[in-house]
């Protein structure tokens, strides 16, 4: 697979902002409490795994970057649980049950009509 240079350098500099981006949420990962870290490490995880994933792009090895997608798969998924999740326990401590109509009522119509008083 021959790719152009231009490419090439693209997917370095990629490579380049994800490491950038991995030290940061690595940093960010350390300092957080014990009981939240989970999210920056997969964060930092994830640009990490990015980087790899560039440099493996950017050069005619597929074995690598099959490797490294292969690594990159559980990390989205578990992040993607996580913010499910997270979502859910949201929705269950404010105790929304159903869609967002304004009105409190919990109906779904969305309040009286403009100009049409008790609809």
């Amino acid at each position: 697979m021959n790719i152009p240079v231009v490419a090439r350098w693209a997917l370095l500099a990629l490579a380049l902002l994800q490491f950038l981006l991995a030290v940061r949420a690595l940093r960010r990962a350390l300092r957080a409490r014990p009981g939240q870290r989970t999210g920056p490490s997969l964060d930092a995880a994830d640009h990490g795994i990015g980087v790899v994933l560039a440099t493996a792009l950017a050069y005619p090895h597929g074995t690598l970057a099959f490797c490294t997608m292969l690594l990159l798969g559980p990390v989205i998924v578990w992040k993607g649980v996580r913010d499910v999740r997270a979502r859910r326990e949201a929705r269950a401590a404010t105790g929304a049950t159903g869609p967002a109509d304004g009105d409190g009522d919990g109906d779904g119509d969305c309040g009286t009509a403009v100009g049409r008083p008790g609809v």
